[in-house]
Formats: structure tokens, C-alpha cells, sequence
């Protein structure tokens, strides 16, 4: 169940939207064109919008991420929303365009799916284990709401009914995005390969506090056809060696005069883990491939490539 959500969590694509534009006055009375103010930031714990389907946060939730992505001309491709309690449970709401479900959910999964109407719309459900994935196709667009809970009990279709019955469909025609501003970091991903997206990840606590954000680069003939992706993830307000990842060995690199905690690794690899503190900020610089049946593959060809990337990291 935990691939099903995964690929709902990551895999959530949505079509390209341009902002409204200014309101024009009568061309008669001789005024000046208006243009309208920027519309206002949304932050993700007040965001409660992917695209048409609207939705009211879960009670209690500890962290908040949002994910949106862009393609190689900036063009705004995906959305999704991910909500975490401090028992690990986690919902998640959002929505993909161009697939079928049979290309997302695995066919045993929607073999055992039932049907159910929320909110006006045919939803196949899919119960697993503790979670529970709920799917609306309509055209090319499908809609995915997951609700994954630290533990099966008896109550937990009640409390996903009680998330489902909240949502809602209108006819937004905006929706909020994130910038990839790191926060003084200045790289060149665009030098890195023919990038054919990239994807902004900003998680914050229920009072608004800011925890991490990332920005991770995708590399490759097309998005189906990936060599690989490069990652840079900021860790506020922490150490380099609160970020380590447990069992691993790490040794002291100075590139451009920025010192590195950099992985060590033990298959013949290029390194593909750097940990560097600037100011109260750890930033976290790695080369995450590409999946395969087997983990993550990571070519020569990434290899070069993301060595060339550190290189042209600066603060």
C-alpha cells in the first residue's frame, strides 16, 4: 500500500495554468489600463486547493508538505499535498493528468477497489492494510486522496469517510505555487543535462514554521525516459551532523572553498552525498538517480554530471 500512495504522493500531475490577468477599463472613457495586484501568497498550511478539487485540512496533522513542479520552460505540471501526525499517519490529497488509473495503481489494487460517490463524483476506493486510497478519473485528469494510518484499528474508515465528506469541486481557475529560491545557494542545474522538469518541495509545522525545502532537477530524453536527479534540500535551523544518515561514513571535502561533509562509498561510486552547514542551515546536495527494481541506479554519466554540479555550487 505504501507504493500505491508513494506514486499518488510523487507521481500527482497537473495541467499548466496561467495566472488571471488585469481588468481593462472601457476603452471610451479614456483611462488608463488597470492591472490587478499579484495575487496574494498562499502558504501551504492555508492552501486547501488541487486545482478543482478543494478539500479541508485533517485536524491535528504535525507537518504540512506541499510539492508542485515545472517543466523545462517553467510551465507549472504538478501538485500535491501531504499531511503528517506525530503517530506517522498521513493524508494526502492530489491529482494527476494524462494517465489512466491502470497506469498509477497496480491492477490487484483496482481489482479489489469499490466504487463510492463523494461530493457528486464516482470514486473507486482501494483498502489496504491500514490506508485507504480513494480515485476519481474524469477524462484525462485523476484525482487521489490517500489516507494512511500508523496502525489498523476499527475506526479508521470512519475517520476517512469523515475526510471525504469535507471535499468538495469547483471551478478554480488558479492554484498557488512555490519558488526555488534556496536561500543564498547559487548553482547551475540548467549546465547538468537536457533537464526535462523540475519539481519544489516545501514542508512546514501546523504553526507555519518553516522545516525544509528542496528543489530536485530531472535529467533525461523525457520525463518517462530519466537518466537521472540531481536534489538540493535546506534543513533549517540544524547541524550537519543531526543530518547524517545513521550508518553511513562520511569524510571532509573543500570544493570552491565551501567545506563539505561528503559520503563515503563502499561500490566503486563517485560520491553522491554532500552536507554543507551555512549559517543555521544545513544544505543537503545528492545525486538520487533513478529507480529501478533494485533501488536507485546511478550511471557514470550522473556521476560526471553531478560532480560538475557541485562544482558550480556557491554561496
Amino acid at each position: 500500500m505504501k507504493k500505491v500512495l508513494a506514486v499518488l504522493l510523487c507521481a500527482v500531475m497537473i495541467i499548466s495554468l496561467s495566472a488571471c490577468g488585469g481588468k481593462k477599463s472601457d476603452a471610451k472613457s479614456g483611462e488608463k489600463t488597470a492591472v490587478s495586484e499579484a495575487p496574494k501568497f498562499i502558504d501551504v498550511t492555508e492552501d486547501t486547493d488541487a486545482m478543482n478539487l478543494h478539500f479541508t485540512p485533517p485536524a491535528g496533522y504535525e507537518s504540512a508538505e506541499r510539492v508542485t513542479g515545472k517543466d523545462a520552460k517553467g510551465n507549472l505540471t504538478e501538485k500535491s499535498f501531504n499531511y503528517t501526525f506525530a503517530d506517522s499517519s498521513s493524508v494526502m490529497v492530489g491529482y494527476t493528468v494524462g494517465k489512466n488509473a491502470s497506469d498509477t495503481i497496480p491492477q490487484k489494487s483496482l481489482e479489489s477497489a469499490t466504487s463510492a460517490t463523494y461530493a457528486g463524483k464516482q470514486f473507486k476506493v482501494i483498502e489496504e492494510g491500514s490506508a485507504f486510497v480513494a480515485l476519481c478519473e474524469e477524462g484525462s485528469v485523476i484525482y487521489g486522496i490517500g489516507y494512511s494510518f500508523a496502525k489498523k484499528a476499527d475506526g479508521n474508515k470512519a475517520k476517512f469517510e469523515d475526510f471525504m465528506s469535507n471535499i468538495s469541486f469547483t471551478k478554480a481557475s488558479e492554484t498557488q505555487e512555490d519558488d526555488d529560491d534556496l536561500f543564498g545557494i547559487t548553482y547551475d542545474a540548467k549546465a547538468a543535462g537536457n533537464m526535462t522538469s523540475r519539481q519544489i518541495t516545501v514542508t512546514k509545522k501546523a504553526d507555519g514554521t518553516l522545516t525544509k525545502k528542496a528543489v530536485s532537477w530531472h535529467y533525461g530524453k523525457d520525463e518517462e525516459n530519466l537518466d537521472y536527479r540531481f536534489l538540493i534540500r535546506v534543513y533549517k535551523d540544524t547541524t550537519v551532523d543531526a543530518q547524517k544518515t545513521s550508518g553511513n561514513e562520511y569524510e571532509e571535502k573543500v570544493i570552491n572553498g565551501i567545506t563539505y561533509a561528503v559520503r563515503k562509498m563502499t561500490n566503486g561510486e563517485k560520491p553522491c552525498e554532500y552536507f554543507t552547514q551555512h549559517g543555521k542551515d544545513v544544505y543537503k546536495i545528492y545525486n538520487n538517480g533513478v529507480a529501478s527494481g533494485w533501488g536507485v541506479k546511478r550511471s557514470e554519466q550522473s556521476q560526471t554530471a553531478f560532480e560538475n554540479f557541485v562544482k558550480s555550487i556557491k554561496f
